[in-house]
Order: C-alpha cells, then structure tokens, then sequence
C-alpha cells in the first residue's frame, strides 16, 4: 500500500480558541434600541380597574383620598376629607383639586364611575384630575364575584 498524498490533509496551525463577541454586540444594540423606543410608550398610564373586575387593591397614603363619582348623566360629586358627595361641576373640581394638590403633592384620586358612562366622558375627568397636577389616579370597580 502507498500512501496516498491528499489535498485534505489538516494544516499544522493552531486553533482559534478566542470567542467572536461582534454578533453578540449587534444583538445587544438592537434590543438597545428597541428599548430605548418602547420605555417612553410603557412610563405613561394609569393604573385603571375596569367595572366588575377582579382586581389587586390600589395602595393607599395615609391621607384619605378624594373620591370623584360620574353618574351616568355626568353629574359630578365629590367626597373628601370635608365633605362627602357634594355637587360640583368641572371648574370648581379642577380649583378644588390643585388647592388640595397643593396642600398635599401625593393626594390620591380615585374615580368612580358608573358602567354606563361613554369613554370619553370619563377621559374628560381623569384628564381634568391630571392637568391639576395629581399623578395617583385610579378607577373604582365592584368585585367580579
């Protein structure tokens, strides 16, 4: 038997035992990038509890919180800690709500709405709740059970 000179035989050069990060970097700045895009939509929002749902409780400050009621036929009336269910309309919320802001920054409002009222309707409060400068703003809802 001869031995056969192959054009395959393996060269005598070391192996390469070093590791190519550079794909692992593109990985890395892409998800970045999709980070960087997508934190700003995710840090806006309200906690929100839908009617008859079962939800977790929303913590709550020592202070008592503001309680705005929507009926259905967007009469607005509020409960706080000087008075309970008393009538307003959107202006004097508003007043009421960046006096009592203003006496205490981490005030909590808490809206409770009827099941019937349009969207926009309770869009329009929280809004109105926000613009006066109140960041803890959560919707009331019944237990699902």
């Amino acid at each position: 038997m001869s031995k056969r000179h192959s054009s395959f035989a393996r060269s005598t050069k070391p192996l390469n035992a070093e590791m190519n990060v550079v794909p692992y970097i593109d990985v890395m700045l892409v998800l970045l990038v999709i980070f960087m895009v997508t934190a700003p939509m995710l840090a806006t929002g309200v906690d929100v509890s839908l009617p008859k749902e079962e939800t977790k409780p929303v913590t709550q400050s020592d202070a008592l919180p503001v309680i705005v009621t929507i009926k259905n036929d967007g009469a607005l009336f509020v409960s706080h800690k000087d008075a309970i269910d008393e009538p307003l309309d959107d202006a004097h919320l508003d007043a009421l709500l960046r006096k009592m802001h203003g006496d205490n920054p981490e005030l909590q409002v808490m809206v409770n709405a009827d099941a019937d009222n349009p969207y926009h309707q309770i869009m329009h409060i929280m809004a109105l709740i926000q613009n006066a400068g109140v960041s803890q703003v959560s919707l009331l809802s019944e237990s699902a059970k």
